[in-house]
């Protein structure tokens, strides 16, 4: 099995949260098909070609095993697991089911002028040019609205397994979903998500939020299929 480097494009991690920035820098190199299945995570290797210590490329492994997308096997250490459209196809599935209940549960429990302010920043950006500033702007606007249904949800288990899944949809956006077409819709259906939560309709809140996550997989799964033929 291969015990090469990062691809060289790989830059150097910046000061701050290094554990997670490792975990999104790996993670986007497994999206693009970098690491072929049976690739040995050589934590040395990692933490040189990062510019980082060895602590958080092995804390960045345990994630990654945790999430599926390494396997820890003895004496080999973290290995690569199979990765491609069926992987992305069952990592939305479960995201729905965690996603939807979290609307459900945090429904009636979200401060309403944190609603307000959310619905007035989404009609805002709907009215801006689109360019680069407004998909990074929309995104951020995305994780948001996610995270503060998660906060809200009353669970702390929950949130934890949509904090994990989340890690891994928001490396798969940065690769293959961050497109005109998958921004248009999101915004949509977050303006009718945020209105349901107005309205205390938790049955509308999941129905939108179940719409939406399917919508996403599905535009999704055609990029990363595109992305492969091209190959």
């Amino acid at each position: 099995m291969s015990t090469s480097n990062l691809p060289g494009s790989f830059s150097m991690v910046p000061r701050g949260n290094i554990r997670e920035v490792v975990v999104q820098r790996i993670l986007a190199a497994v999206i693009r098909g970098e690491f072929p299945v049976g690739h040995r995570m050589v934590i040395q290797s990692l933490a040189e070609q990062f510019g980082v210590s060895a602590t958080p490329v092995r804390e960045a492994l345990v994630e990654l095993a945790s999430i599926g997308i390494v396997e820890n096997l003895p004496n080999r250490g973290a290995v690569m697991r199979e990765f491609g459209v069926t992987q992305i196809r069952e990592i939305y599935q479960l995201r729905r089911i965690l996603e939807v209940e979290a609307v459900r549960t945090a429904c009636g429990n979200i401060e309403p002028r944190q609603l307000a302010e959310l619905a007035e920043q989404f009609a805002a950006i709907a009215k801006e040019k689109r360019d680069n500033n407004w998909s990074q702007k929309a995104m951020s606007l995305d994780i948001r609205l996610h995270s503060l249904i998660a906060e809200r949800c009353g669970s702390t288990r929950l949130q934890d397994e949509l904090r994990r899944y989340n890690t891994l949809v928001q490396a798969i956006r940065e690769v293959v979903d961050n497109e005109s077409q998958a921004q248009e819709i999101a915004l949509t259906d977050h303006e009718e998500i945020i209105a349901a939560l107005q309205a205390n309709d938790c049955d509308l809140a999941a129905e939108k939020m179940e719409q939406h996550i399917r919508q996403t997989a599905s535009l999704v799964e055609t990029l990363v299929q595109e992305r492969e033929a091209a190959k």
